[in-house]
């Protein structure tokens, strides 16, 4: 196996299948995300803003522990971002793939509801399932990337120390 697919590939597609299952069981398991009621006053629609706070606390280790593993298969910073933020990535392709095809389906050839309410739906799971879970992952590779820095910095003192 390559180092990239070892670093990169391999490590995002657990992440996002694991930030996935979390989900599945979050919502499986019974637990009501925290709901925002609100007024899309641009949109005219009311679709809540929905947190899941347990996975979205659980998504921080999983992002802290992804780029920790790409690092120590030999990924780069930058490879280990990718890692880490893979599935917010994935979200927003799927959001990206979705919204057109939503509109193209459902308003234009259908005619189930208007174009607004799509692009409700679409705020509404940027928000929900892009935004917030980008913002959990990236603490995590942020602690992800402290920690590495401290672990490399004390190994390099050691070295000199010993050399001394």
């Amino acid at each position: 196996m390559t180092r990239r697919m070892r670093a990169l590939w391999l490590p995002a597609l657990l992440t996002t299948l694991l930030a996935e299952v979390g989900l599945s069981l979050v919502t499986l398991v019974g637990i009501r995300p925290w709901t925002i009621l609100l007024d899309w006053h641009v949109f005219h629609s009311h679709h809540p803003l929905q947190f899941y706070v347990p996975w979205l606390a659980a998504l921080s280790l999983v992002a802290a522990a992804a780029a920790l593993w790409s690092r120590r298969q030999g990924g780069t910073p930058r490879e280990a971002a990718v890692v880490a933020m893979s599935p917010v990535i994935a979200a927003l392709a799927l959001v990206a793939v979705a919204t057109p095809m939503d509109v193209l389906i459902d308003v234009v050839v259908l005619s189930k509801h208007s174009a607004e309410h799509s692009f409700c739906g679409t705020a509404w799971l940027l928000v929900s399932f892009v935004l917030a879970p980008g913002l959990a992952l990236a603490l995590g590779l942020l602690v992800a990337t402290r920690w590495h820095r401290a672990r490399a910095g004390s190994s390099v003192h050691q070295a000199l120390a010993s050399r001394g």
